[in-house]
């Protein structure tokens, strides 16, 4: 009896899973947003976290060596402006938007300089 209670729950849960999949939206567009302020590896957690708490947000792929970010988003949830003032919240220096001076303290201190737009590193 143990048995098929055990096996009947584990087919439940390989069902569940397989509903689990991210679904993508008809609704859905791709901008690809200039991070200027980009100066090595030591960035890529902030913008993976701001990106992932940022409402609307679908998916992202960091391109390191063009400094910039492509996303994916639900039109109507977000837009592109939005989502260049979360980064800039947080401290990440994007083509139209200026960050904020207190989440760059934040940030490690090889990336405030690049982020205050003093200098870039070299440390890619």
């Amino acid at each position: 009896m143990k048995k098929n209670i055990f096996i009947l729950i584990l087919a439940l849960c390989c069902c569940s899973a397989s509903f689990a999949q991210k679904k993508t939206s008809k609704n859905t567009k791709t901008v690809e947003i200039s991070i200027p302020g980009y100066c090595c590896k030591g960035l890529n957690a902030t913008i993976e976290k701001t990106l992932a708490y940022e409402r609307g947000v679908v998916d992202w792929t960091l391109h390191q060596e063009k400094k910039t970010v492509s996303v994916v988003y639900r039109e109507g949830k977000t837009d592109p402006v939005k989502i260049e003032r979360a980064l800039a919240a947080n401290g990440v220096r994007t083509a139209n938007q200026t960050p904020n001076p207190r989440a760059i303290e934040k940030l490690p201190a090889c990336c405030q300089p690049a982020a205050r737009g003093e200098a870039s590193c070299n440390k890619m």
